[in-house]
């Protein structure tokens, strides 16, 4: 396991990212992320993390709408105060002194338009002149104006179509069975019994959410753009793409029986097949996150009362047994090994030598049977297997002078 990622406190971390950071945390954070390769992407989880979470936000840009419309009309109203050349006597034209400043009278914000452009002699007519340059401001006013409520209504519907249009959800209820589905993105869900998951039919544009209240297992397709996070009430889960298991057990039903789907959640248990897990809590007062990164075989838990998750060890050989009939053995004395296969396989192993229980096996089934496994098993420690029906016997010297 990884032992750098508990060294540095996510305050500081927090610090470095909000950009608050002096010059020896700036050193610190960096040294720490140079410490090991997995490390960077630990910060990167964290910000993401923050960032959903309100603790870390881009600058907001503003926009003056008023105050923009007054700049403009500002310029306008002194372009209306330049005097106004007269034509060349001459040839009846205006010289390229006096077109140039003509052509600054005929257009709005630098750009000709075919409606604004008017002939203006200073000896002419100057009551018409000024009304159509009036004509012209408020004809600018409208189009200004007009423009800025279409902006305003294009942000309106797409904030409703963003977050206010209901969204269809689907509930997966494994009562009394064991359920399989696949969800929006292609990942696979497995619910076992008195279960339930809850998921929209499609999942929105920044990650992909499901509740969870009982026990699933996950096969997430990856997608590094749009986070995975499973809500399991007390403890949220997230990740790009891995699989793993989650377990929200409940408190009691007041009721007696079978705990319901939504009833209290007491303690939620995280195990990793593969790839890695962010385990977090949030406070609801304060906003501050606690978290808990995962390896493959690892276990993170979460009670209720605790305000951070804790990393338990390695998970149970037959954690996921019930999901997919995978035993993963990691240096597990055969003792416990045949144990859980007589449970499991409902048979009768037995050993010639209790020596040979001590031998330690490291080794991984998914949907074997137990004829495969015991073949395994005995040609890895030297032994000989005898089947009578469903009973096996296990001879040999075994592992009581220290092989394994």
């Amino acid at each position: 396991m990884n032992q750098n990622r508990q060294d540095i406190d996510e305050n500081l971390l927090l610090q470095y990212l909000q950009g608050n950071a002096d010059e020896t945390l700036k050193v610190s954070v960096e040294a720490w992320l140079n410490a090991d390769s997995g490390n960077r992407k630990i910060l990167d989880q964290m910000e993401s993390l923050w960032l959903e979470t309100g603790r870390i936000s881009p600058a907001p840009v503003a926009v003056d709408m008023e105050a923009a419309w007054m700049k403009m009309e500002d310029r306008m109203t002194r372009a209306d105060q330049e005097p106004v050349a007269d034509m060349n006597p001459s040839s009846g034209k205006l010289t390229a002194s006096q077109e140039s400043q003509s052509s600054e009278l005929m257009t709005l914000s630098g750009m000709r338009k075919p409606y604004e452009k008017t002939v203006m002699i200073s000896s002419g007519e100057p009551g018409l002149h000024r009304s159509r340059k009036m004509i012209r401001l408020l004809y600018a006013r409208y189009i200004f104006r007009a423009a800025a409520m279409i902006i305003l209504l294009i942000g309106i519907y797409s904030l409703y179509w963003q977050f206010l249009k209901p969204v269809n959800e689907i509930v997966l209820s494994g009562e009394n069975r064991i359920l399989h589905d696949t969800l929006p993105d292609g990942s696979k869900i497995t619910l076992n019994r008195d279960s339930k998951l809850v998921y929209p039919d499609k999942f929105s544009k920044d990650q992909r959410t499901v509740k969870l209240t009982g026990e699933a297992f996950f096969e997430v397709k990856h997608d590094a753009a749009h986070p995975f996070v499973v809500d399991a009430g007390l403890a949220r889960i997230r990740v790009l793409g891995t699989s793993f298991s989650v377990k929200a057990q409940t408190q009691p039903s007041r009721h007696g029986g079978t705990p319901s789907g939504w009833d209290p959640v007491r303690v939620v248990e995280v195990t990793v097949a593969e790839g890695s897990v962010m385990l977090f809590t949030v406070d609801i007062k304060s906003g501050d996150t606690a978290s808990v990164i995962l390896a493959p075989g690892e276990t993170g838990v979460l009670e209720a009362g605790s305000t951070r998750p804790v990393l338990s060890g390695t998970a149970a050989p037959d954690n996921i047994f019930w999901a997919n009939r995978s035993l993963d053995f990691r240096g597990t004395a055969l003792r416990e090994v045949l144990t859980i296969l007589n449970k499991y396989y409902a048979v009768s192993i037995t050993v010639s030598n209790p020596e040979i229980l001590e031998c330690r096996l490291t080794a991984s089934f998914v949907d074997e049977p137990i004829s495969r496994i015991l073949l395994v098993i005995s040609e890895s420690f030297g032994l000989s297997l005898e089947t009578r029906g469903e009973t096996y016997l296990l001879t040999g010297n075994g592992c009581g002078s220290g092989q394994n």
